[in-house]
C-alpha cells in the first residue's frame, strides 16, 4: 500500500473518458492556486494499433488559462498492440474565480475506418487572490486626475486645402500608372516560393518580435506559409484548419515528409494563435527557419517531378 502513495498523490485531480479502442486522460497537479501560480496539466492519449488518431492541439482550448511551457512525447508502445502519447503544459491564469478546463476532444477512425469521438471530462481550478502579507504597507498612490489639453486656434480650413492638395497628387499618379499597365504587356505570374521568401523577409524587417507582438507575428507568417501551399500545391488553405489542409495534402499524394514537416510547423503556431502559448527566442528563430526550409524543400521537390517528368517523355520519345 506504501507503494502506491506517491503515484495517488501524484495528481491531485484527474479526468478520465474511455472509447472502445482509444482511452484519453487529463490530469492537473493542483486544483486551487493563487494569481499567478503554475499547474502541470497533463494529457494521455493510448490507443491501439490500427487506429489513425486526427491530428489536434490539446492546448488550443483552455478557457481562462495560458500555455508558459509545453513538451510532447514521442508515441511509445506500452503492449503488443497499444500505443500512449503524452503531452505536458505548464498553465496559469492572473484572474480570481472558479474557472474550468473544458473538456479534450480526439476525433479518429478505428480499424474499419468508422469515424467516432471520444472526450475526457473537464478540469474545475480555483484561483484565489494573493493574500494580504501584514507587513505590506500602503505605498501605492492614487492616479491622479486627467490633464485638460486645451485647443489652439481652427485649422480647418488648412487641413481642407491640404487634403484636396494630396487627393489631386493622388488622382495624376493613379492615371499615370493605370495608361502604363494598359500599354504594357501582361507580366508572366511570379514563382510561389518566390513570393514566399520575399514576404518571410519582409516580416522579419517589420521586428514585430522586437515590438512584443509575438501573436500578430505567429499569424503573418503562419498565412505566408499558407498562401505558399495554394500557390504550390493547388489547394486552399488560408481558411481551413490545419488537419483538413493536412487530409487533403495527403489526398493528393504530396510527399510524405513535406505534409509532415507542414503540419508540424502550422501546429506549432495554432499554440500561439489559439492557446496563448509564449514562445521562448529560440523557438520564435526556429518558427522562422523552419518557414524557410519548408519554400526550400518544397521548391526543390516541384523542380525535380518536373525534370523527371521531361526526362520520361523524352526516353519515351527515343524509344
Amino acid at each position: 500500500m506504501k507503494r502506491l502513495l506517491p503515484v495517488i498523490f501524484l495528481f491531485l485531480f484527474s479526468g478520465f473518458a474511455l472509447a472502445d479502442e482509444v482511452k484519453l486522460g487529463v490530469k492537473v497537479d493542483k486544483d486551487t492556486i493563487t494569481i499567478g501560480d503554475r499547474i502541470t496539466y497533463e494529457v494521455d492519449t493510448e490507443h491501439e494499433d490500427g487506429i489513425e488518431l486526427e491530428p489536434h492541439i490539446f492546448g488550443a482550448n483552455l478557457g481562462e488559462f495560458e500555455i508558459k511551457y509545453y513538451r510532447l512525447e514521442e508515441p511509445k508502445k506500452i503492449s503488443d498492440n497499444k500505443w500512449l502519447s503524452r503531452a505536458f503544459y505548464i498553465i496559469t491564469t492572473f484572474t480570481t474565480g472558479e474557472f474550468s478546463i473544458p473538456p479534450v476532444t480526439v476525433k479518429y477512425k478505428d480499424q474499419k475506418g468508422n469515424e467516432k469521438t471520444v472526450a475526457s471530462e473537464e478540469i474545475k481550478i480555483k484561483v484565489e487572490s494573493v493574500k494580504r502579507n501584514p507587513d505590506d504597507k500602503d505605498d501605492i498612490r492614487p492616479l491622479k486626475g486627467p490633464v485638460e489639453i486645451r485647443q489652439g486656434f481652427p485649422l480647418a480650413a488648412l487641413t481642407a486645402l491640404l487634403l484636396t492638395a494630396l487627393l489631386t497628387v493622388a488622382g495624376l499618379i493613379y492615371f499615370k500608372k493605370k495608361k502604363k499597365t494598359e500599354l504594357a504587356p501582361p507580366r508572366p505570374p511570379r514563382p510561389p516560393e518566390e513570393i514566399a521568401m520575399e514576404e518571410l523577409e519582409t516580416l522579419r524587417e517589420k521586428r514585430l518580435i522586437e515590438k512584443g507582438m509575438v501573436e500578430e507575428y505567429y499569424i503573418e507568417i503562419s498565412d505566408i506559409i499558407r498562401k505558399y501551399i495554394e500557390g504550390r500545391f493547388r489547394v486552399f488553405a488560408l481558411d481551413r484548419t490545419t488537419w483538413e489542409l493536412y487530409r487533403e495534402m495527403r489526398e493528393k499524394k504530396i510527399q510524405k515528409r513535406s505534409v509532415d514537416r507542414i503540419k508540424d510547423f502550422l501546429e506549432d503556431c495554432d499554440l500561439v494563435k489559439f492557446a496563448k502559448y509564449i514562445p521562448e527566442q529560440k523557438e520564435i528563430e526556429d518558427a522562422y527557419n523552419k518557414a524557410k526550409e519548408i519554400v526550400e524543400i518544397t521548391s526543390l521537390e516541384k523542380r525535380d517531378s518536373i525534370i523527371s517528368g521531361i526526362d520520361n517523355k523524352c526516353s519515351e520519345a527515343v524509344g
